[in-house]
């Protein structure tokens, strides 16, 4: 089994002192799935027909384990199994286990831990993104379904936006650090607009049905009309507060041969400003299936 690091991994984990905001992140996507997803805010694609109990369901980079943990709570006819480089902490019920495996190892290291064939749902939220090869990790998640089993990526579709066309919003500090952190990332070998060619890739590797949805998470509470989206905006821009930091150093400094003052001096304005202005993240849902039975 795999413990070695990715060669380049830009983002806190919780490992880092991170777990607060990841697991505040994973309320926000509860508050983005509710106004249309009732009663389900864990996913949008559904659970796949099968005669045979438990569904087994992988979590793959689960972080602090709060999605697996709570999905196996909400659905107790299902073994839930989350993997990531770093062991979870959060409390899961007899039905959630977790395994330690670098989400880019091998073919061999992944199959001792997540043997071909053997899932009926795969879930991954924020990962594909992190990962300098996702299209072959795109394969490893196909081969560990079952025939019939379903997949759902929920990525983040970076530079961050506002609709407002002027210069003044376009430019400001939040988005031109979005757009840096980008270009950085890039350089350092990482695509954080993948989740517009994920759907494509899927087709490539032979998933079925593949649909693919974008939905806005407000930065700060200005969207109105929708008390779940005017929440969401709230934790969403706290979690910035205290994560772009974290984000944004480390891949400036690699990226751009920036001095940590630099990064840091970039990044401090940047989170000075947010909650002004109507800007908002995009997140894609990419749903697809492995055919046969």
């Amino acid at each position: 089994m795999s413990t070695s690091t990715p060669s380049f991994y830009s983002l806190p984990s919780h490992l880092d002192g991170d777990a607060l905001r990841l697991n505040q992140q994973h309320q926000v996507f509860r508050l983005l799935l509710t106004p249309s997803n009732p009663p389900s805010t864990l996913l949008t694609t559904p659970l796949p027909p099968s005669t045979v109990t438990p569904l087994r369901v992988l979590d793959l980079g689960t972080g602090t384990g709060i999605w697996a943990a709570e999905f196996a709570a909400e659905h107790p006819h299902t073994s839930v199994l989350g993997v990531d480089l770093y062991q979870p902490s959060f409390p899961a019920p007899d039905n959630c286990t977790f395994a330690k495996l670098n989400i880019e190892a091998s073919d061999e290291e992944w199959d001792a831990v997540i043997p071909p064939g053997t899932f009926d749902l795969v879930h991954t939220r924020m990962v594909l993104m992190t990962l300098k090869n996702p299209r072959d990790v795109l394969r490893k998640v196909f081969r560990a379904l079952k025939g019939g089993g379903r997949v759902e990526f929920q990525e983040k579709q970076d530079p961050y936006r506002t609709d407002d066309p002027s210069e003044e919003a376009q430019n400001c500090a939040v988005l031109r650090n979005s757009r840096l952190r980008m270009e950085a990332a890039m350089r350092c070998g990482l695509d954080r607009t993948v989740a517009r060619r994920i759907p494509g890739w899927m087709g490539e590797v032979g998933f079925e049905g593949v649909e693919a949805e974008e939905r806005r998470i407000p930065i700060g509470g200005w969207m109105t009309g929708c008390e779940e989206l005017r929440v969401a905006g709230e934790k969403w821009k706290e979690c910035l507060e205290w994560g772009t930091m974290g984000f944004s150093r480390r891949v400036l400094m690699e990226g751009f041969g920036w001095s940590e003052e630099q990064a840091e001096e970039n990044v401090r304005e940047a989170v000075e400003d947010l909650g002004k202005g109507r800007l908002y993240g995009a997140i894609m849902f990419i749903t697809g299936k492995k055919g046969g039975e």
